[in-house]
């Protein structure tokens, strides 16, 4: 994230800086940067539920990722934040597409809502309906024709059985995913926030300076 200094009292902020040694006007640029990011992070997890059906609030809280700006040349600083996708490399990818519109690859299963927790498409899907949970046979049944169907489960009543939908099934390796940002946006209103932040961090290095 980069930003300009272009109102009159950051331009008189930026010149005392300048007065002083070398590693003042760095470290509020640095700072700012640090604190944009941080800013973004923060953003996240409403950026998200204003993109997408959010289902794990706790993955945007923990995954998100800030890699600080470091160094004293301004014009090589930069400050970025980013989904953490150690272990979730499919999730990452997934929210890359999201996040400007393409094609990813696709599981053949995907979530009914009447596998989900309350039948709700905001919840996660029932512990008993995760595909790894899922064997077919005696609980569960595949019907298909041609490259779709249902995977049902087999609820035994004392009057037969019922069937409940739980997956739709799609003979697909690969599903388009419509542009949903939510990283940009987030970083457009740590962005508007910049000027405070570098006004802030540049008073704190003056006064440090002077004290």
């Amino acid at each position: 994230m980069a930003f300009d200094i272009n109102t009159d009292e950051l331009i008189k902020l930026t010149a005392k800086l300048g007065s002083l040694p070398k590693q003042f006007l760095p470290s509020a640029v640095r700072n700012t940067l640090n604190d944009a990011a941080f800013d973004t992070k923060k953003n996240v997890p409403k950026t998200a539920e204003d993109a997408f059906t959010v289902r794990s609030k706790v993955l945007f809280n923990s995954r998100i990722k800030v890699d600080r700006a470091k160094g004293w040349d301004i014009n090589s600083m930069v400050a970025t934040t980013g989904f953490n996708d150690s272990g979730m490399e499919s999730t990452g990818k997934g929210l890359e597409a999201q996040e400007t519109g393409g094609t990813v690859k696709s599981s053949k299963l995907i979530p009914h809502n009447m596998g989900r927790i309350s039948g709700s498409y905001a919840r996660k899907m029932k512990t008993k309906h995760r595909r790894g949970n899922v064997k077919f046979g005696s609980k569960y049944v595949l019907l298909k024709k041609g490259g779709k169907g249902t995977v049902f489960e087999i609820r035994k009543l004392s009057k037969g059985n019922k069937l409940i939908p739980v997956y739709t099934y799609v003979n697909k390796k690969r599903r388009t995913v419509k542009k949903a940002p939510f990283m940009l946006p987030a970083a457009m209103i740590a962005r508007a926030k910049i000027p405070a932040f570098y006004k802030n961090n540049a008073e704190f290095q003056i006064a440090k300076y002077w004290k």
